[in-house]
């Protein structure tokens, strides 16, 4: 089945080896098959991860203040931050709010193209909060992003790249493996505890096995639950020389947070001198203690995967508000999505969403899957009573194109805008199956005390 690549390791194909920029618009209303043969020398869809670079702060010099309702920011984001200067067809963007004025949302979408019907990031007034973006960018390599009500600071920083359409493969660009969502960290747990302590971080092992030296990045989801006071966590390689002054995260004092993370990884060797494994940093910056929960959802590697794919602006597939792909879910409630034509294709496995929980009545968490196979225990939001969160979430499909969407206490709605599609590599044929297998999670390395800029 061509998207048994979602349901799990198992599934088997081995890897393979193989300044400022900136502009200001006025304001705007089974079995492992057998190795596929390569085809071609297409790199279009690849990923290349990248030392998180920020590309934009309006309380700086980039802008100096925040962004107007209705105003529309062109960010360039080619040349710039390690995207190169052509070749893109999609930037990762870690897009941050702080000090709106009031509830609102902004939007980032390819330059030149009409504003969307879509958010990628929501918040209250007052609020800090981040969210990870996945947009295409324009042929001359801009995106813009939208105020949409009040006054709001926004903040953007690079986590990557997806290869436009080229023969020539960029060096360290990969294809994305979905994999089981499954626990890497929780500090909760006497194996990976205790709490991250004001300004410390630790650097967490995983292992895949045979297949460790193919992977570059981790696709992850990072919760920070109970945080004692308001502040950021930062996810990056695991190099302690080298920790970026970026955040991924943003929490406020109390408030269970979580975001999509595409981390990159280093590589070593386990404490039993022998077994290979990936390294990866989380660091808390805040003057107060917080728990730290990293769910894998996938990984990057070598090999033929699965691509990315533009569907141009985002595109909305569902709104339980207005019944448009599901309707409103109660509490302990599963809502099956059939994605339409105009966001998969014949080789489509999974969609590169936004998704959206609207003011649930109790504290809750929304899981989004592949139809047709088991929930994980992981989560994709975990809003608070009454808030309006956003999230990533990478969602497979089922042979007919369809999601789980599940609700776990109160009542609410839920809203999801596709930023893209992963198909098959060009170099798979019809039908193939490609995963990974044998990954284990061995305890964390250790945490050091370090103090976060």
């Amino acid at each position: 089945m061509r998207r048994s690549v979602i349901s799990g390791l198992s599934a088997a194909l081995v890897l393979t080896s193989a300044g400022v920029g900136g502009a200001l618009l006025a304001p705007a209303a089974s079995a492992a098959p057998a190795s596929p043969a390569l085809t071609t020398g297409v790199a279009d869809g690849t990923y290349v991860s990248l030392k998180p670079t920020r590309m934009l702060d309006t309380r700086g010099s980039y802008l100096g203040r925040p962004l107007n309702a209705g105003e529309v920011y062109n960010l360039k984001v080619n040349g710039r931050g390690g995207v190169p200067s052509t070749g893109v067809s999609a930037v990762v963007l870690n897009m941050t709010v702080t000090a709106p004025t009031r509830a609102g949302n902004i939007v980032v979408y390819p330059k030149g193209s009409a504003v969307p019907n879509a958010s990628s990031l929501n918040f209250v007034a007052k609020d800090t909060r981040a969210n990870l973006v996945t947009v295409p960018v324009s042929s001359d390599g801009w995106v813009s992003i939208r105020n949409a009500t009040g006054q709001t600071h926004v903040i953007a920083d690079v986590q990557g790249y997806y290869v436009g359409s080229t023969t020539t493969k960029p060096a360290g660009a990969v294809d994305y493996f979905p994999d089981d969502p499954w626990r890497a960290l929780d500090t909760r747990t006497a194996q990976d505890g205790p709490a991250l302590a004001a300004n410390d971080y630790l650097i967490q092992s995983v292992s895949y096995g045979a297949n460790t030296a193919n992977i570059s990045a981790l696709a992850v989801n990072v919760t920070a639950v109970n945080p004692q006071w308001t502040g950021f966590l930062n996810a990056w390689n695991g190099d302690e020389n080298a920790i970026p002054n970026t955040s991924n995260l943003n929490f406020a004092s109390r408030k269970t947070t979580s975001n999509m993370v595409i981390v990159p990884v280093t590589h070593g060797v386990g404490s039993d001198g022998t077994t290979p494994v990936l390294n990866f940093g989380i660091g808390n910056a805040s003057p107060g203690t917080v728990d730290v929960i990293v769910d894998v959802v996938g990984v990057y590697a070598t090999g033929d995967g699965l691509r990315f794919r533009s569907v141009g602006a985002p595109k909305r597939i569902v709104d339980t508000r207005t019944s448009l792909g599901a309707t409103t879910l109660d509490a302990a409630t599963t809502r099956t999505v059939t994605a339409p034509s105009t966001v998969t294709n014949s080789t489509t496995v999974a969609l590169v969403t936004n998704a959206t929980a609207v003011s649930p009545t109790a504290a809750t968490y929304l899981t989004l899957w592949q139809t047709g196979v088991t929930r994980s225990a992981a989560s994709n939001l975990n809003p608070a009573a009454g808030q309006t969160v956003a999230n990533m979430a990478m969602v497979g499909l089922s042979d007919i194109n369809q999601f789980d969407i599940y609700n776990n206490a109160g009542r609410t709605n839920v809203i999801v805008d596709v930023a893209g599609r992963m198909d098959l590599s060009p170099n798979l044929a019809s039908g193939a199956a490609p995963s990974l297998s044998t990954r284990t999670a061995p305890k964390a390395l250790g945490s050091r005390v370090a103090t976060l800029r």
